[in-house]
């Protein structure tokens, strides 16, 4: 039986007064990908955040490895092994790819662990050692979210959530980055919780499927039955 990692119960979240998302429970097991699916609007990103600590909830509970962590500092997460990327990649692009990756381990002090991280993400994206003294801006679309996900390697999360990751990349890409994030998932034994919008590439690599709308919780189960289009349109 594969064990609770990420466990939200009841979550209400919003921006001043206006509530976003309300009542929502959401489990995620060691090992699993689960996909968040919605419309634009539907709350994927407003949950995301409250579970990351960006945003503090205004009710509900939030337990990660069976220890509540509801509004805790994002820092704290970082450091307790959970990696956020946002939509638009998250990189700095100002500096070089070899700087990015660097930053991204900014809390790891094991010169052993870093070299060990740094040729996993090299090995799975060999741009990034060809491209390590480029600055991160002039790369194209693809290869700054190989770098966004590079980076959040680099501290060697046990949960990575990933808002929208295909977000502006041609269907190619798209693919290429999935795929990525199955290896991740399958090779190195990361948990991945996924908001997407692009179905056809996520669903295939998914454990388990969650579906938003207009803030709430209206299905959670496996993705075999959103495989038939006419049972994935009745949710939208």
């Amino acid at each position: 039986m594969t064990s609770v990692m990420l466990q939200a119960t009841g979550i209400a979240a919003g921006y001043g007064r206006k509530r976003i998302v309300e009542g929502i429970d959401l489990t995620v097991g060691r090992g699993e990908i689960v996909l968040v699916l919605g419309h634009n609007g539907a709350g994927k990103t407003t949950l995301m955040r409250a579970l990351f600590g960006l945003l503090t909830p205004d009710a509900g509970s939030v337990a990660y490895e069976g220890r509540e962590i509801a509004g805790r500092r994002p820092a704290e997460n970082v450091a307790d092994g959970i990696a956020f990327i946002p939509q638009g990649h998250g990189i700095f692009r100002g500096l070089t790819v070899r700087d990015n990756l660097e930053l991204g381990a900014y809390a790891e002090r094991d010169a052993a662990k870093l070299t060990q991280r740094l040729e996993t993400v090299h090995g799975l994206f060999p741009v990034l050692r060809e491209r390590a003294g480029q600055v991160g801006g002039t790369l194209s679309g693809g290869q700054q979210q190989m770098l966004a996900i590079g980076m959040a390697l680099m501290h060697g999360p046990r949960l990575v959530i990933l808002d929208e990751p295909s977000i502006g990349l041609a269907p190619n890409l798209v693919d290429k980055v999935m795929q990525s994030i199955a290896y991740i998932n399958r090779t190195l034994g990361t948990t991945i919780l996924m908001v997407e919008q692009n179905v056809k590439y996520s669903l295939p690599i998914a454990s388990r499927v969650a579906v938003l709308k207009t803030g709430r919780m209206i299905y959670d189960g496996p993705p075999d039955p959103l495989h038939d289009r006419v049972e994935l349109m009745k949710l939208f």
